[in-house]
């Protein structure tokens, strides 16, 4: 379980103390033994359908079927408990409120709460159960609950926000970087073989010997230039699988994904460590950006690397510059990739060589 599924079940199990209010109805009926059973598990499935809910969710407002069948399946035992004890079951749609502002957009769950507050206002004279009256309790409580909900839900697409923000400023800082590392070489490299040119040239006419000497130095300080630039764009583009791993660990725990990645690496067949280090970031990322997976699970031998989670898995991952440079990489290396990506149950991406 991850920290923000912990954070979630503490959150469900703290609410969960408010469906004392219908117990408390259903206990004061006049329900026969069978009744009150059937409502004591009506109320048991309920919180563990309400837990679930907060537990399962993927990502903020996704609006996702689960999420919907979770709505739906709490609406069905609020619906059933208002057959046994009638206008006391409303404070379960308390409940509904809180979970709708995580699990569904915010203007459609602000709608729901405005419109479950117009119910709790009118519908017991609707019914001909009189004034709302004895049922005012239930806003009073249902109004701070959205309230707490909703300022809750943004407060954590703030933090959203900010970690989207962070890794921008980590990527501009690599750029930053990245461009120091090349004015640095390239320009004291190009600016010696700019001096030396241009003696060169001054010295052709008057002194053959000396500009051919200037020639041959202006030569070796090109190849050396040119190995030092390749050098720094090898070691800015590749890390060692085992740096590549620990990364992805780091990166995981950030985004609150459960990582279960192998703690030793073995040895790999000559070549092929550079494309599962590859294989390994860009799945990570796409783990972290798109899937909204709870759980990755890396494993790895010598000849292949899994990447699997168990988040959307909505289809064929679409071919971006990251994946078409991992099947560019992997062909260069003799290796294969293959994605497979299935509807509610997550995306494996392995790479293996013969």
């Amino acid at each position: 379980m991850t920290e923000e599924q912990d954070h979630s079940w503490v959150f469900g199990a703290v609410w969960l103390v408010f469906l004392v209010f219908p117990a408390r109805e259903l206990f004061m009926s006049d329900q026969s033994l069978v009744g009150m059973m059937i409502g004591v598990a009506l109320l048991i499935v309920f919180a563990a359908v309400f837990v679930y809910g907060l537990v399962s969710l993927r990502c903020i407002g996704d609006d996702d079927l689960q999420a919907n069948l979770v709505v739906l399946g709490m609406v069905a035992i609020t619906s059933l408990m208002a057959i046994l004890i009638g206008l006391g079951a409303m404070g379960m749609t308390a409940f509904i409120i809180s979970y709708v502002f995580f699990a569904w957009p915010m203007r459609r769950a602000v709608g729901l709460a405005i419109a479950t507050v117009v119910l709790v206002l009118v519908g017991p004279s609707l019914i001909g159960a009189g004034q709302f009256g004895e049922y005012w309790v239930f806003l009073l409580f249902l109004v701070p609950v959205s309230f707490v909900s909703a300022l809750s839900r943004v407060m954590l697409e703030k933090e959203e926000s900010q970690r989207e923000l962070q890794e921008q400023l980590t990527t501009v800082a690599e750029r930053d970087r990245i461009a120091r590392d090349v004015h640095d070489i390239l320009g004291h490299g190009l600016t010696v073989i700019s001096v030396k040119a241009e003696l060169a040239a001054r010295l052709i006419d008057s002194d053959p010997d000396r500009a051919k000497r200037e020639l041959a130095e202006l030569h070796t300080l090109a190849r050396e230039a040119l190995a030092e630039v390749r050098s720094t764009v090898t070691r800015m583009r590749t890390r060692s699988l085992k740096e590549e791993l620990l990364s992805a660990r780091t990166a995981l725990t950030a985004a609150g994904i459960h990582g279960n990645l192998p703690e030793t690496v073995p040895e790999v067949r000559d070549g092929a460590e550079e494309v599962f280090a590859w294989a390994v970031r860009e799945a990570v990322t796409n783990i972290i950006r798109h899937s909204g997976a709870n759980r990755c699970v890396i494993t790895l031998d010598p000849r292949s690397v899994a990447i699997s989670d168990d988040g959307h898995g909505n289809g064929p991952l679409p071919e971006g510059q990251g994946l078409r440079g991992l099947r560019e990489r992997a062909a260069a290396a003799g290796a294969q990739v293959d994605i497979a990506a299935t509807q509610g149950k997550g995306t494996r991406v392995e790479v293996s060589v013969p």
